[in-house]
């Protein structure tokens, strides 16, 4: 089930990666690997991965998970008795042969020091400190106990359990950090935390960008990222038959076939199907140079219906920026900061589809050649190569004490 890559002698493995994704795609897991070779550690990634993913680092590498329909069952079979506190929590999380094989890998290979992303990584690393003493980094990417709060099923079945696991583990990390000044915040109060997590936003690479970038009208618009039903995907649709102008929408991104395929349907209804186009995801580090090169305003009105929406701060916005798009968001409040706070775009009244309109609405050629002047100026130091100095400053004290 497990493949094994360490190639890598014993003194350049003491930092250990761990996350439950696929490392071959997540962008701000391997910014942290890069970080930690500017800082002379070879890192051990204990990871998710496809055959077909190359990755440069020593590592152990399960395969990404398919959940069937019986996981499924055996995973509310698992989590549901969490409600009857702690032990039943653990016990639930433990029955996963993968962390199990995590807290094995971490046992093996014995890293002084895990960056933990997200709870269950934390859940695993905190067991492995236990074994170990060694010293912990979490950086989680969400508010765990709130991820999926507007889902009936996930309070139910999945949510007890997370809280209780993650109450229990966060305690034993040496020092945290989150996506998000909001979130931060959130989390310094919910665990009464001596010192609020750092802040390291999904930020990415500087891109060269074209000093004289035209702007066209009508607009070229853009939504690019995961095609799912919380990203207000439906809100924008609708606000298509509102616009004043027609404006051209590009949606780029994977997606299940049958969510697109309602999406699609819905664009039909609306009557103005001519002005929508549908793309696949490109490999990400093409994703910046191809917005800038084939749209002018980047949008995401996402829902704000739970306090984890309102925490939302996603890569799309800094994504944007970087590309030297103008952007145009709904209110969440660090989305609302970052886009007023540095000019580079509109903000709607709220999230829904006459709200995104009315945004749209209120732009100009004008105002958005000066909004992607703007964009282009913050990338200059809303970008990775500023933003790694703060995980830098996070990690380096762990290390001196490896």
């Amino acid at each position: 089930m497990r493949a094994d890559n360490p190639t890598l002698s014993d003194w350049s493995r003491q930092v250990g990666v761990l996350t439950f994704s696929r490392i071959a795609r997540d962008r701000r897991v391997l910014r942290q690997c890069a970080l930690l070779e500017d800082m002379s550690h070879q890192p051990l990634v204990i990871a998710y991965r496809e055959p077909e993913d190359a990755l440069p680092y020593a590592s152990c590498l399960w395969p990404v998970p398919r959940p069937t329909l019986l996981h499924r069952l055996s995973t509310v079979a698992r989590q549901l008795p969490a409600h009857l506190g702690l032990w039943a929590a653990k016990a639930g999380f433990w029955i996963e042969p993968r962390h199990r094989w995590a807290l094995e890998a971490l046992k093996r290979h014995a890293p002084r020091l895990v960056i933990a992303n997200d709870w269950p990584a934390l859940v695993v690393a905190a067991a492995y400190k236990q074994a170990s003493g060694c010293l912990i980094h979490y950086d989680t990417h969400e508010f765990a106990t709130l991820e999926f709060d507007e889902r009936a099923f996930w309070r139910l079945v999945y949510k007890p359990m997370v809280t209780a696991l993650e109450r229990h583990a966060i305690p034993m990390a040496d020092s945290i950090s989150t996506v998000g000044p909001k979130l931060a915040e959130a989390l310094q109060e919910h665990y009464a935390l001596a010192h609020p997590p750092a802040v390291v936003r999904n930020i990415p690479d500087r891109i060269a960008l074209d000093a004289n970038a035209q702007t066209g009208w009508p607009l070229r618009i853009l939504y690019h990222g995961q095609v799912l039903p919380d990203r207000g995907l439906e809100a924008l649709i609708d606000s298509i038959p509102l616009w004043a102008e027609p404006h051209r929408l590009t949606i780029r991104g994977d997606g299940n076939a049958g969510y697109i395929a309602g999406l699609k349907a819905k664009i039909e209804a609306t009557g103005r199907a001519e002005l929508v186009t549908f793309e696949q995801a490109v490999p990400p580090d093409e994703v910046m140079p191809l917005a800038a090169h084939s749209a002018d305003l980047g949008v995401h009105f996402t829902p704000l219906n739970t306090d984890q929406r309102h925490f939302s701060l996603p890569n799309k916005l800094f994504e944007y920026i970087g590309a030297g798009l103008a952007v145009a968001v709904s209110p969440g409040v660090d989305l609302k900061r970052v886009v007023e706070g540095h000019g580079v775009g509109v903000v709607s009244r709220d999230a829904s589809a006459k709200a995104a309109a009315d945004a749209i609405n209120r732009l100009t050629q004008a105002s958005v050649s000066a909004f992607k002047a703007a964009s282009r100026q913050a990338a200059q130091t809303l970008c990775w190569e500023s933003e790694r100095e703060v995980l830098r400053d996070a990690l380096e004290p762990l290390m001196r004490g490896m």
